[in-house]
């Protein structure tokens, strides 16, 4: 466990990994009860790049709930990004998992970048949200054994809805609008539609949300 540098600041328990204390020693917080193991491999590829983790209130869930992002790769930030309480993240060794700025990831999500995950600009990821870039199982069908991931690829201003699940190798374009509960595999290069259903599909063309 990485040793931490803590702080009070309301009703918040700031806890700065030590290991950036000095680097970056206001780019990245943590409210109680949140750890990231080997945060040293956090990249800021901005110069306002910034992270905080359950540091703000969202409705159901409160400041002290836990959630671990266990960096054994890269978490290589682009801007100013935002992840809710109760986040279960892990990026395998050599992976990298990109977000984009102003993306904001609301409480209880699960990501699981062993291959690389790319996140854009302005998403919005709702709560209980998966994106699975890894089967861990292989799959042999006529005998021929199938991939268990591919890099999972999400455009700018892309909105997840909530308990949807983005699996291995898919690819969204700008602009889209994934909706609740959908599962998402393939790739997809209309911008501007809206997903559901399990496989996914387009229902709706020419949406814009805010």
């Amino acid at each position: 466990m990485t040793s931490l540098r803590t702080a009070f600041f309301g009703e918040f328990r700031v806890s700065l990994p030590r290991t950036l204390a000095t680097r970056h020693p206001e780019r990245v917080t943590v409210s109680r009860g949140f750890r990231i193991r080997h945060p040293g491999h956090i990249a800021f590829a901005a110069p306002d790049a910034r992270l905080r983790c359950g540091t703000h209130a969202f409705g159901f869930a409160r400041g002290d709930h836990s959630g671990l992002l266990r960096l054994e790769g890269t978490l290589e930030l682009r801007g100013n990004v935002q992840v809710g309480v109760g986040a279960s993240w892990v990026v395998g060794e050599g992976a990298r998992l990109v977000v984009g700025a102003r993306t904001y990831f609301s409480p209880d999500t699960r990501i699981v970048a062993m291959n690389g995950i790319t996140i854009g600009d302005d998403c919005a990821i709702s709560w209980d949200v998966q994106l699975l870039d890894e089967d861990f199982h292989e799959v042999i069908v006529d005998g021929e054994a199938r991939p268990t991931g591919a890099p999972i690829s999400i455009g700018d201003h892309v909105w997840i809805g909530s308990r949807a699940t983005v699996l291995k190798g898919a690819m969204i374009p700008d602009g889209t609008t994934i909706a609740s509960g959908a599962v998402v595999s393939g790739v997809f290069t209309e911008p501007g539609t809206v997903l559901a259903g399990c496989p996914a599909k387009v229902v709706k063309r020419g949406t814009v949300w805010t």
